[in-house]
């Protein structure tokens, strides 16, 4: 789904996302976030998806069925690279 089709459909659900963070604990700005593909986080990921009635991989497909992101950062292996010429 795009961030805009969540929107609809917490929309039709009547539901919101103040109603989301107050549920959470959290800003209604993070929520918006998340819906918007600013942020990740699963926790808001698994309330927004609930709260639409569908599944995480359904509402969030890039995060749960794209390509696995990288977990090292390309300054790390600049720095190993640069030591390794010396």
């Amino acid at each position: 789904m795009t961030p805009k089709q969540r929107k609809e459909a917490l929309k039709k659900r009547k539901v919101t996302q103040k109603s989301i963070a107050d549920k959470l604990g959290i800003s209604e700005m993070s929520v918006s976030k998340a819906i918007n593909d600013q942020i990740v986080s699963d926790r808001i990921y698994t309330a927004v998806a609930a709260a639409i009635g569908k599944p995480k991989g359904t509402v969030f497909p890039v995060y749960y069925h794209g390509p696995r992101r990288r977990r090292t950062s390309k300054a790390f292996g600049f720095r190993k690279h640069a030591n390794n010429n010396l």
